[in-house]
């Protein structure tokens, strides 16, 4: 391979973008196998998904073939992925008659045929999460300073309430069984009034912590899935994706552009839930169910001119 093959620059690309989780793998103490077996497992899972959609025959040879690892290692990985498949299977039958909502799971959906086993999971897309995000970023929620309010449990005429936000996700989510399990997980906290409010560890979550990994998944994830499209797909089926840089600012010109991007940016986030939510409440009206999944984000990173000496 050249300089000028696609594959050459795929695989550079690749490289940019493993050291960077092996950078923080090793900060967590993972080892070069277990990174390892990782990548084999995502390997196999894309195949696999690219075998569904393309209405082929998922096999341990066709597996073999497309990835080039060996047959017992694919066999031993089908065998897990039929195991976690059937569980799921067994518990949505259990949940029956509940719309797919059960009070366990706080409501969490299950995932749709052929995502991995902790799509839903690692994308942040259970109901409570999805309080928690309308909490911190929808205007009926928020003060004037864009920080969320206390709420009381129960709907009432003048204001805001707990009820009426989880309502806001979903009419089929229980509203105390999401709250119970924000407060167990210390998300949420209980005022002497009656009211609650969110914990910082709601929408900051802990250093190294799940909700944290969980994010970095979530969000990279979907960031690296519509740079991935974008690489083949023709100019007017690109999704949207822009970035600012410099290589050569001053250590005041960093902050300052920090300093906007949290406050416009936030403002950008707040004004596109609005969005959505006005569009949102049309579609329902006029009948349309819906089916679609959509990620925005923003992102600022900075560091010194010479973090890369010696490299």
């Amino acid at each position: 391979m050249t300089g000028t093959d696609p594959k050459h620059a795929y695989l550079q690309a690749t490289r940019r973008l493993m050291q960077q989780l092996a950078a923080g793998g090793l900060r967590l103490g993972l080892s070069h196998g277990q990174l390892e077996a990782g990548l084999r497992d995502a390997m196999l899972e894309a195949a696999y998904l690219q075998s569904q959609r393309s209405g082929g025959r998922v096999t341990v040879s066709s597996l073999h073939v497309a990835t080039g690892i060996h047959r017992r290692e694919i066999s031993r990985w089908l065998s897990g992925r039929n195991e976690v498949a059937a569980g799921e299977t067994g518990a949505g039958e259990a949940g029956a008659g509940e719309k797919g909502v059960g009070d366990a799971g706080a409501g969490e959906a299950a995932p749709a045929k052929g995502d991995s086993a902790s799509a839903l999971t690692l994308g942040n897309d259970s109901p409570s999460a999805r309080v928690v995000a309308r909490w911190t970023t929808n205007a009926g929620y928020t003060d004037a300073q864009g920080e969320p309010l206390a709420l009381p449990m129960q709907k009432r005429a003048d204001g805001p309430s707990f009820a009426q936000l989880v309502e806001d996700i979903g009419p089929e989510v229980r509203a105390r069984s999401v709250l119970d399990g924000l407060i167990a997980a210390g998300l949420v906290e209980a005022q002497a009034d009656g009211h609650f409010s969110l914990s910082a560890a709601a929408y900051l979550p802990e250093a190294n912590s799940t909700e944290s990994i969980g994010f970095l998944a979530a969000n990279v994830g979907d960031h690296l899935a519509a740079a991935i499209h974008n690489i083949s797909a023709p100019a007017d089926a690109r999704f949207f994706e822009r970035a600012f840089f410099d290589d050569d600012v001053s250590a005041e010109t960093v902050r300052t552009l920090q300093e906007t991007v949290r406050t416009e940016g936030m403002d950008l986030l707040r004004g596109l839930v609005t969005t959505s939510d006005s569009v949102e409440r049309a579609q329902r009206e006029a009948g349309d169910g819906g089916g679609q999944r959509v990620r925005i984000g923003l992102y600022c990173f900075t560091e010194s001119g010479d973090a890369d000496a010696g490299t």
